[in-house]
Formats: C-alpha cells, structure tokens, sequence
C-alpha cells in the first residue's frame, strides 16, 4: 500500500487496497456496492483524522479485512437458519447498560449469543481448530489495544474475544457502521451515513449471521450494537420479526463514555488528540441519534419494542431480567437467573472500582447537558 505524507500525518491510498500490488482486484471487490461507503470513509480519513503511521496500518488492515469478507462472502450459500426469523436486538449508547444486559442474557442456555471472534470472519462457516484459535487471537489482540486505550476507566468491562460481541462489525463490514467514527475524526464519512438507507448494509448484514449461525447453532439469537436505535426502519425492514431492546440513561453519563471511548481510541492512532474537540463532536452526534431514533420508534408495533432504564438492569436486576426474558419468550429457571446475577455483581464490584468519564473532561457542562437534553431525560425518567 502507497502511503502519502501530509505534514505529520499519513494518508490512505483508496487505490492500493481496492486494488492490492498494482493488481486487479476480485470480482467480490470490484462488484461490491459499498464500494461509495468506502470512499467516503477513505477521503474523510485522509481529510480529517491526521492519522499516525501506526493508525495508517491499524485502518488499512481492518479496510483489507472488510473486502475480504465481503469477497468470501460473495460464494458463500450457508443454509437458511429459522433463528434469523426473530431475532432480538439491544440497542443503547456506550454506558447505557446494553452489554451488560447482553452478557447477563448470554448466560442462558437458550440464547444464542455470537462472540467477537465468531463475529470477526461470518464467512469462516466451517473453520478448523487452527482457524479458530487464529479468529481468537486476532480477537484478544483488538481487545488488549482497546483495552489499552481505555485502562483504568468504567468501560470496557465485557470486551473480551470469547464474550458476546457487537454485530457493529458486521455492518462495519459494509462500511455502513456509525462505530466507525468512535476511533477515527470522520466527520464528512459519519455525516453522510446518517442519511443513508441502511437496508442494503442490513441485507448484507443478515447474510453474515445467516453464516455464524449456521456455525455456532441453534437459540434465541441476541445481538447487539449502540447505534441500531435511529436506523429500526431498516433493520425491521430486513429482519420484520425482530424484537428491539433500546436501554436509556441520562445523556451526561452516556455522552461522557461515549467521547471518552472515542477520545482514548482516537488518541492511540492519530495526530487529533484534544478532548476538547470530541465532546462536542459526540454532544451534537447523540441530539441527531435521539431525534432519530424517537421518529423511528413511532413506525413501529408496541409489542416489538422493550424500553428499560440503565437504573433497572443495574439496581433491579433480578425483576428487569424477568420482565427481559418474558419480553423474548425463555424460560426462566433458578439456576439460570442466580448465574446471570452473579455475572451482574461481580460487574457492579468492577464499576465501582474504576474511575468514570466525566463531561467536563471533554469540554461540557453536566448541568447545561442536563437542560439540552431535558425532553429525552423526562421522556425515559432518566
């Protein structure tokens, strides 16, 4: 890959990883029709994240993995699985509580819940022992520098490569991830997604957990991603069966981990350090998320959606699981929900032990977010 030289920062070329060693590239590649997504991604990254070389190789890397995938995937034919019918989403900003509630639902034995490094490669469909431990390292390794960039801080606590891990990667793999711009300064890349329709990244999508699931088997499949809630349209218009469980907290706290997870990423790759300029990038991010989200929710059926407080999973534990599994349709025995509890409290030991972002780190007032958000937070009881 050519890499260009402007002052600090090294640049992308779009060219040499479409079309790798001066060659031509797949017929997967070259057909894809997130081939614009890329683009987009590509020119905002050279435009405005003042990438370091290390982040130039970091990014390249997970842009040659997503072409891969969707090459692979392009001959894949894995069978229909009737898990994919009804599916149940979680949905809730960083900090909101939606992977505990995923990793405590994970705890029962009929929940499906794919793991990071099942996620990983979907067209990985009948890996072998070797394969596997591959996926698993490369896992850890993705979680030790996340976890790295946020050591010490209220975060991260289930990132881990063997524990459920979000399906943004999925449609990161179509360049279509909002997650996308949490390492990385792509303003002109994230403005542009939020009007996009997002059906055909969704389609794309359900074609790679068609393919984990054929791999990993049968349950109630659970999946999650932080920014599925102002795009349920087009989620429901590919999987219509779907169950949707948005979790809700007071913006501050949600706004604080957010710019805190984005900051400390964006710091280990990039020139673009200054918290002072992710506060606001995310404040005005996360007022478009809920306006979207709410005009999304009025579209559909009451009986498909679960709103819970990041208050209940975390200090009614107990009751909010149980209102949780009659919501998806699981038994719920008492073997299962002592287990799901004791996961519940070892988090909360964790939590307490670790320091928490604040707003006023990134350049924002708790008291002024509090009025600028005053409809949501009375809308939720957050």
């Amino acid at each position: 890959m050519r890499q260009h030289r402007v002052g600090h920062a090294v640049h992308l070329d779009l060219d040499g990883l479409v079309h790798p060693a001066g060659g031509c590239a797949g017929p997967g590649v070259r057909e894809t029709p997130f081939l614009r997504a890329l683009e987009r991604f590509v020119e905002s990254l050279n435009s405005h994240a003042r990438l370091t070389p290390d982040g130039v190789s970091v990014a390249a890397s997970r842009i040659r993995s997503a072409l891969v995938v969707q090459e692979r995937m392009a001959f894949l034919r894995p069978p229909s699985s009737p898990a994919l019918d009804a599916p149940v989403f979680i949905t809730g900003m960083p900090g909101s509580g939606a992977a505990l509630l995923h990793n405590l639902l994970a705890e029962h034995p009929g929940v499906d819940a794919p793991t990071l490094w099942e996620l990983l490669d979907p067209a990985a469909a009948a890996a072998s022992p070797d394969e596997r431990r591959a996926l698993i390292a490369l896992g850890r390794a993705r979680t030790s520098a996340g976890a790295r960039a946020t050591a010490g801080r209220a975060v991260g606590r289930f990132r881990e490569a063997t524990r459920p891990g979000s399906c943004h990667w999925l449609l990161a793999n179509a360049f279509h991830s909002p997650v996308l711009a949490m390492p990385y300064r792509v303003p002109g890349y994230a403005d542009w997604l939020e009007r996009q329709d997002l059906v055909p990244a969704y389609a794309f999508h359900r074609s790679q957990l068609q393919a984990v699931s054929h791999r990993t088997g049968g349950g109630t499949l659970v999946l999650r991603d932080p920014f599925h809630a102002p795009h349920l349209r087009d989620l429901l218009r590919v999987y219509p069966r779907a169950r949707v469980i948005r979790l809700h907290r007071d913006p501050a706290d949600l706004l604080a981990a957010t710019a805190g997870i984005s900051w400390s990423q964006r710091a280990a790759w990039s020139f673009a350090g200054d918290p002072a300029d992710v506060g606001p990038e995310w404040a005005a991010r996360l007022e478009r998320y809920f306006a979207a989200s709410e005009q999304a929710r009025t579209a559909l059926d009451d009986g498909s959606v679960l709103d819970l407080r990041h208050a209940e999973v975390t200090g009614d534990t107990d009751k909010t699981l149980r209102r949780v599994a009659e919501f998806i349709g699981l038994p719920m025995a008492p073997s299962v929900e002592a287990n799901m509890l004791e996961l519940a409290r070892g988090a909360a030991v964790a939590a307490r032990g670790a320091r928490h972002f604040e707003p006023e780190e990134f350049g924002l007032s708790r008291r002024r977010l509090g009025f600028r958000f005053a409809q949501y937070r009375s809308a939720f009881g957050v």
